[in-house]
């Protein structure tokens, strides 16, 4: 697992990372599962901005959250991206093909099996097709891009309770999550 692993993993700590997780981009989900079980983490893709935040740092919080949710589940984890209030000004073409390559265990060694694109914008078919150009054949089957009405089809019972509060549905305070993950995290390290 070392050997497939970018060693920058390796040293990025809670305290190092607490500033990027404090923008609620993207962070772990404690409860919610996707119905084969998998843990989900979580991105609003809108508070991200290429322009003023370097692609290493949303990079290091994906890599971040991904090692603390592999710490509990091996087999696999699952993303949901949700894209209210996406807009061009939050996608560069060198932070999509970091994040992709990313996702598809290029930097880490964990199966994300499940990608779920919430809620996109009706022009988002002229992005996707550069993404899958980023995407293996076996993973662009893992990718699922729907609106949040079928939520249900691919997370576990119950999953609204869950969610967090800035997608439509979403019960649980993100707040309180982010708050909650760092307190957590700076204990475990």
């Amino acid at each position: 697992l070392l050997h497939d692993c970018n060693r920058r993993v390796l040293g990025l700590t809670c305290v190092g990372m607490e500033p990027q997780l404090r923008t609620k981009t993207l962070f772990a989900v404690p409860g919610l599962q996707s119905r084969e079980g998998f843990d989900v983490f979580y991105m609003r893709p809108s508070r991200y901005f290429p322009k003023q935040t370097k692609t290493s740092v949303v990079i290091d919080n994906l890599l971040y959250v991904m090692n603390a949710l592999t710490e509990r589940e091996r087999d696999g984890i699952a993303f949901m991206a949700n894209m209210a209030g996406w807009e061009m000004t939050n996608f560069s073409m060198n932070y999509c093909l970091q994040f992709m390559k990313t996702l598809q265990g290029e930097n880490f060694p964990v199966e994300v099996r499940r990608f779920l694109i919430v809620d996109p914008p009706s022009w988002f078919d002229r992005i996707y097709k550069i993404m899958q150009t980023m995407l293996t054949k076996e993973f662009q089957k893992r990718v699922h891009i729907i609106p949040n009405s079928q939520l249900g089809v691919y997370l576990g019972d119950g999953y609204r309770a869950y969610l967090p509060d800035d997608i439509v549905g979403g019960q649980n305070s993100t707040d309180e999550m982010i708050e909650d993950f760092i307190e957590y995290r700076k204990h475990v390290e």
